[in-house]
């Protein structure tokens, strides 16, 4: 080498002093895999729309919920319908896997501590999820724009599970023979459930196990009574026909 060229390949001449490289400068961060992205913006929107609403919801504040941009969610959904959609099935499976899940654990149990058990898993549920039950329950309610087969499709699904660890054997273990009726007792069951387990969440001055117990005597005591007064029970099952079925000409006396 020439002495004061310098080195055509930006090495260095003899006698410079040896340097180590320059650390390399940090790019932008690998994105998530797709699915991962899905999962992040799904939670998020399950928390917007829980908190404001279909109508109030935006991709805005999702993509802010989510700590990212409007773009990306757009990436990912291709609009705030596609969103919910997507969010109201998400959470529907969440709901339906808890309730399974748990009604089998509470196979096997005395009627008395199978009520309880089956009370807890309610209560339980809305308060590691109220968010899927808040936005399941506002959109069954009030309705949305566009209709999702999932919000019915979910209430359907829970009240299958409960009817089938309760219809298909537990009540006939104690003499109660509820036939088609099942349907209309699972309805009360989990109406019943529901509403009293989001009642405590919005206000924790409510003993949840106190509330629990007096759904469990209220649900014992009431199938007790039906075992007593089984006509009930015929008067409320599906009629095979459309035929309005015969009244007995002589009312039985109300015993309170």
């Amino acid at each position: 080498m020439s002495i004061g060229k310098r080195p055509r390949d930006g090495g260095r001449g003899d006698g410079d002093p040896v340097t180590a490289p320059a650390p390399r400068r940090p790019g932008r961060p690998r994105a998530l895999p797709v699915e991962e992205q899905r999962r992040v913006v799904v939670d998020a929107a399950r928390r917007v729309f829980a908190r404001e609403g279909y109508n109030g919801a935006t991709i805005e504040r999702v993509a802010r919920e989510a700590g990212t941009a409007r773009s990306s969610v757009y990436e990912l959904f291709a609009g705030k319908d596609e969103l919910f959609v997507a969010v109201v099935q998400d959470s529907a499976e969440r709901v339906v896997r808890h309730m399974r899940e748990n009604f089998q654990r509470s196979e096997g149990r005395p009627l008395r501590d199978f009520a309880r058990h089956s009370f807890a898993i309610m209560f339980d549920l809305v308060d590691r999820d109220r968010d899927s039950i808040v936005l399941l329950l506002n959109a069954e309610r009030n309705g949305v724009e566009p209709p999702v087969a999932a919000v019915a499709d979910t209430r359907r699904r829970v009240l299958e599970e409960i009817d089938r660890y309760t219809g298909t054997g537990l009540w006939a273990d104690y003499g109660i023979e509820v036939g088609s009726a099942s349907v209309v007792l699972s309805h009360m069951y989990f109406g019943m459930a529901e509403e009293v387990a989001l009642i405590q969440a919005s206000d924790d001055s409510w003993d949840r196990d106190a509330l629990i117990e007096l759904l469990t005597e209220f649900t014992v005591g009431g199938l007790f009574r039906l075992a007593l007064h089984p006509e009930a029970l015929r008067g409320a099952r599906r009629h095979q026909s459309q035929e309005v079925p015969a009244v007995d000409a002589e009312v039985p006396e109300d015993e309170g």
